[in-house]
């Protein structure tokens, strides 16, 4: 509602008062800032939202606290789109997000990062044994085929753990060292995990 007051023309104090429905607009804000942030084909939050994440949650972290941020890349992923299209290869990354998402210790921690690379965010009291533990699940479940509606696929996925603050004190520095152990497990055949401080 907008209003405004003004002298007539006679010199009297006259009012006008008008309205305007936003409510078109600010939907549209809302799909805007949606589209943003968040992934469309999955609906996780993206690489953006990731980095914001990352600094506020390391900005948030006491002395003395770490947190632990893990780069997943599918191997074999590429054998999917071309043995099978693109369209499968989509449906592949949303039970991707589907199945991160919903393992209690990601869940609200997981975003797509681009591609076939999925990247998390743990923070508060978890050790580096519940991260590995945290890996020995996903690789188990790797293990077994992953059903698409034109068939069945196999492939496993390399993880790279970068710890804060040892391994960078900034989203981009921890996200260079967990590519940069994921990247090293990928180059040796894929399927492990490898620890920053481990390179």
């Amino acid at each position: 509602m907008f209003s405004a007051a003004f002298r007539w023309v006679d010199g009297r104090l006259a009012h006008v008062v008008s309205s305007a429905d936003i409510t078109d607009n600010k939907r549209n804000e809302a799909l805007v800032e949606y589209l943003a942030n968040y992934d469309s084909l999955t609906n996780l939050p993206n690489r953006r939202m990731l980095v914001k994440e990352c600094e506020r949650r390391i900005d948030k972290t006491q002395e003395g606290g770490e947190g632990y941020l893990l780069f997943f890349d599918i191997d074999g992923f590429k054998k999917i789109n071309d043995t099978f299209g693109h369209e499968a290869g989509d449906e592949f990354l949303v039970q991707l997000g589907q199945f991160f998402s919903g393992i209690p210790l990601l869940h609200d921690a997981i975003y797509r990062n681009g591609g076939d690379e999925f990247i998390a965010i743990i923070d508060g009291d978890k050790t580096e044994a519940n991260i590995r533990n945290l890996a020995s699940f996903i690789h188990r479940r790797f293990a077994q085929p992953w059903r698409l509606k034109r068939g069945e696929v196999f492939c496993n996925v390399s993880i790279g753990v970068a710890r804060y603050p040892e391994d960078g004190r900034t989203a981009e520095e921890l996200l260079l060292k967990a590519d940069q152990a994921m990247y090293k497990v990928k180059k040796a055949g894929g399927k492990g995990v490898l620890f920053g401080y481990e390179l």
